[in-house]
């Protein structure tokens, strides 16, 4: 027999604060998708994929007021402490579960708007504020019920929003523009593939191309003069108003790191979600590691827009995007990344660089105590395992959104030097210790060896939401390690020696370019779509 799923689907709904607690209240309809069974609201739960009560949910009545197709109509409300709810991921899906042994039930949806029917329209509740958080429910481009709890950002303030509403009738005035918007991790950097790709297009005379960045930090000191009048100061009106303006986007984060990540204004929401845009994806890393099929991963599959374009390294990571992430062939670039054309590794390397993968689920956590999550605890265990005589060799790469919270802790000492980009620091690496994070194809690309720990590989995945791994012991271009021991003698084995034929290989099947023209791929591509005139 097929599973049910209980559904839940608001009609109308008020969330609020109050003595500690959020509350949502509301107007719903209650049923099951696969049966016209009415139900049982005594037997319902409201949680995460962690917890299935991790809020406390009451109805009005048992059954509600019967309406077609099995549904019915009732009141509800689910609470929890705010204190509780600051310790989740920086984005819950906030699922419903049924409790009856006769029906086999899979966890259930919450829809934030049964007018959205099964399309979101970027609306999200009042945004809460709590030491330095921001708390809202958000609703997803498929209306699906998603509890936000995010560093705030001036965006969510009342006078942010202002500035955004004037900006965006700015923009109105002025009309669409021509203008390429590019940008790395939340315009924040300068070190990945749109800088390279960016200032290749200055060089060849592209005059409607704009970089966004912070003008006040380290990374903007690596941009050379010639490029700095194409720099659109990050957070500025000009900022604001070419992002509304702009049509074609370009960077190697989704659209929402082109201004503010995970909005909570319904303007900024609008514009990242809106069909008609142009969307040239440039990968921050090959993204042939955990699979596009899972929860956490949604972000990166196909989206409906006018023109969607992902870059990949070869057809192995073509036939992971169109498997696995719902692409057609003619939506990739098998080019390879920009990056990698400025790569090099440095003829003394000789740094143990450990680096495992962030943990989103585990950011606000590390917040409160960094030392008491499993992104420490494993930074630790690899560390532990560096041979004694090698110590001294080692640095330690945390995410930054893990490092900003690791000041005072015991293995500080062993951090990268805060001033230095990633690309620096691989330049002198030997050995990248990691879980699963792309940076080992950089890592590798260079020259130097990889060694994959996956001790707790399984936990990890489970927080995915039914990911898997696309390479395993058979395919990986690295040794594998699944205990402190296995890992000291695999550093032992690879330092300062030849990489293995084997591996060499296997990197080959899936980064396929090696010549240094990958910029020059990317252009050409661009050029045949119309992105660039």
């Amino acid at each position: 027999m097929p599973k049910v799923v209980p559904l839940i689907i608001d009609i109308n709904t008020k969330a609020f604060v109050k003595e500690g607690r959020l509350f949502v209240k509301g107007v719903c309809l209650t049923g099951f998708k696969g049966s016209r069974r009415r139900m049982d609201t005594s037997k319902v739960s409201v949680g995460t994929a962690d917890d299935p009560c991790f809020f406390d949910v009451s109805f009005t009545a048992v059954k509600g007021i019967p309406a077609p197709k099995g549904y019915s109509v009732n009141r509800f409300c689910f609470s929890a402490d705010i204190e509780k709810i600051l310790g989740l991921d920086v984005q819950t899906k906030v699922f419903v579960y049924y409790d009856e042994p006769e029906m086999d039930c899979a966890p259930g949806t919450i829809y934030y708007r049964a007018a959205d029917k099964r399309t979101g329209k970027g609306r999200t509740s009042k945004v809460f504020f709590e030491s330095g958080k921001s708390i809202f429910l958000r609703q997803t481009r498929k209306n699906t019920l998603y509890l936000t709890v995010r560093d705030t950002d001036r965006y969510d303030t009342a006078e942010g929003r202002a500035l955004v509403k004037k900006a965006y009738k700015r923009a109105e005035e002025l009309g669409p523009s021509d203008m390429i918007l590019m940008f790395e991790k939340d315009s924040s950097r300068y070190e990945e593939s749109a800088s390279v790709l960016f200032e290749r297009l200055i060089d060849a005379g592209y005059e409607n191309v704009y970089y966004i960045l912070d003008r006040h930090t380290a990374a903007y000191s690596r941009v050379a003069e010639k490029y700095r009048p194409y720099i659109i100061q990050k957070d500025s009106f000009e900022h604001l108003v070419s992002f509304f303006r702009c049509s074609r986007f370009v960077g190697t984060e989704t659209i929402g790191h082109a201004l503010s990540l995970r909005s909570s204004d319904p303007r900024i929401i609008r514009k990242v979600q809106d069909e008609s845009l142009t969307h040239v994806f440039l990968q921050h890393g090959v993204m042939y590691m955990i699979s596009l099929d899972s929860e956490m991963r949604a972000e990166f599959r196909n989206i409906e827009r006018e023109k969607y374009r992902t870059v990949v390294s070869s057809q192995k990571e073509a036939d992971h995007f169109i498997e696995l992430g719902g692409f057609r062939p003619e939506e990739l670039y098998i080019t390879g990344l920009a990056k990698f054309d400025t790569a090099y590794r440095n003829d003394d390397a000789d740094r143990i660089l450990i680096m495992p993968t962030w943990r989103r689920w585990e950011v606000n956590s590390a917040e409160k105590d960094f030392a008491s999550t499993g992104y420490y605890d494993l930074m630790k265990r690899m560390l532990e395992a560096v041979p004694e005589e090698l110590r001294e060799k080692t640095v330690l790469l945390p995410h930054p959104l893990m490092r900003k919270y690791a000041a005072g802790c015991d293995i500080e000492k062993y951090f990268s030097p805060e001033d230095k980009s990633y690309d620096e620091m691989l330049r002198s690496c030997e050995i990248l210790i990691t879980d699963y994070s792309s940076i080992s194809y950089d890592a590798f690309y260079r020259g130097a060896s990889v060694i994959f720990c996956w001790e707790d590989l399984v936990e990890c995945l489970s927080h995915y939401g039914g990911a898997h791994l696309m390479i395993d012991e058979s395919t990986a271009f690295g040794d594998v390690c699944r205990s402190a021991g296995e890992l000291e003698e695999a550093i032992r084995k690879n330092y300062l020696q030849n990489r293995s034929e084997e591996y060499i290989t296997r990197y080959g099947d899936i980064v396929s370019f090696s010549d240094g023209k990958n910029t020059d791929r990317i252009i050409e591509k661009l050029l045949e779509d119309g992105i660039l005139g």
